[in-house]
């Protein structure tokens, strides 16, 4: 995963010279502001890069941590913590039908 996010530092550092180059020129030329449209399909690409990395580096661990994270931060813990003790011990008090999933 090490090559993605190289690959992304250096998509980042072409679009930050790409586009400086291109609002350079056309400061210089004074018509009117065309390096808006290669600023905004660039920006699109380097973000779609961006998500495309951060999805492909999700994984059980991080999922695992991203709950507890929220578990913590949550208002209603205790009871968070009452349903997953019915859940482990097969409470089937909570179900329609009074079975267990």
């Amino acid at each position: 995963m090490r090559w993605a996010v190289r690959s992304l530092r250096w998509h980042a550092s072409g679009f930050v010279a790409l586009n400086l180059a291109l609002s350079l020129a056309n400061a210089v030329y004074g018509t009117t502001w065309w390096a808006f449209w290669p600023f905004i399909a660039t920006a699109f690409l380097l973000g779609l890069h961006y998500l495309l990395c951060k999805a492909a580096s999700v994984d059980e661990h991080w999922a695992a941590e991203r709950v507890e994270e929220l578990n913590l931060k949550s208002y209603d813990r205790s009871h968070i913590e009452e349903l997953k003790s019915r859940y482990r011990d097969g409470d089937a008090s909570h179900q329609k039908d009074g079975k267990a999933p």
